[in-house]
């Protein structure tokens, strides 16, 4: 909410409110980040506003993006900066990015902001070291010769375990290398390359088990389609049941002894038709 549409906003309530009343409520009203922005933004290029800038940013790191060009050319008020934001190292002057305490200071607090750091200092031993102590994954952003490093990638790895897929290929089928590494951080077995991926004894480390493959037998298969309903026949309820009991007489040892129902049915006489007798002559 801008001062403008909230002075206006009171204006039509109350006109004797004093001007100084209306500043203090608007920069209640406003977000404490904003009010950040704004407070360090007013300041002047001069080393007179130093202890006040620097008061600011000891608190609110990220402030050093709006602090006025002259300190974000200064190191003391850069170090304190990055000792509470690290990534603030994109918005400092390139003289500053190649400094080395500014460097250290930022890559102590975020290890992800060694992607900020000029080319030398992410072939810094030290310095890419202090940077995957404090996050693995920024191993991806380190020289490729430190990539090749089993000391630096076991560091990035006790970190997060995910940073072996930031490693050397050379690294990923080390077996001498993995059956140390694997130990503290199993999850990077799916990282490992396939040609060692199923060692039995790196198996062993990561999973704390034998590792057995499983036999096609033992797979879980897909559930067979049910059968489709058989079709419901169009024949007479007595002919069905003279095929079962058809089928009965054929399974059972008797069979030549048994008679078929339909070639040994008897007539049905027809009681409806009257008996006529001939009378005799």
């Amino acid at each position: 909410l801008s001062f403008r549409s909230f002075a206006g906003c009171i204006s039509g309530f109350t006109e004797d409110v004093p001007s100084r009343v209306k500043l203090a409520m608007a920069a209640a009203l406003q977000e404490p980040d904003q009010r950040i922005i704004e407070r360090i933004s007013c300041y002047r290029n001069d080393n007179r506003d130093k202890g006040e800038v620097l008061r600011i940013i000891t608190d609110y790191g990220w402030a050093i993006r709006y602090a006025p060009p002259l300190f974000r050319n200064s190191e003391e008020v850069c170090v304190a900066a990055m000792k509470t934001y690290g990534l603030g190292l994109e918005f400092l002057s390139p003289a500053m990015r190649e400094n080395e305490k500014v460097v250290k200071a930022a890559v102590s607090h975020c290890g992800m902001a060694l992607i900020f750091a000029p080319a030398e200092f992410r072939n810094r031993r030290d310095i890419v070291k202090q940077a995957v102590q404090n996050a693995g994954l920024a191993l991806e952003f380190a020289h490729p010769d430190l990539k090749k490093d089993q000391s630096i990638v076991y560091y990035a790895m006790q970190k997060d375990a995910r940073a072996l897929q930031c490693a050397d290929e050379s690294l990923k089928s080390n077996r001498t290398f993995l059956l140390k590494a694997l130990a503290n951080c199993p999850q990077a077995l799916d990282f490992v390359d396939i040609s060692v991926r199923f060692d039995p004894e790196l198996v062993k480390i990561a999973l704390g088990q034998e590792y057995r493959p499983v036999s096609p037998k033992e797979r879980p298969s897909s559930p067979k389609p049910a059968a489709p309903p058989k079709p419901r026949s169009r024949r007479s309820r007595r002919a069905l049941l003279l095929d079962e009991r058809r089928r009965r007489l054929s399974r059972s040892p008797d069979t030549k002894s048994a008679r078929d129902p339909v070639k040994h049915a008897v007539p049905v006489e027809n009681s409806l038709e009257p008996t006529t007798t001939i009378p005799e002559q």
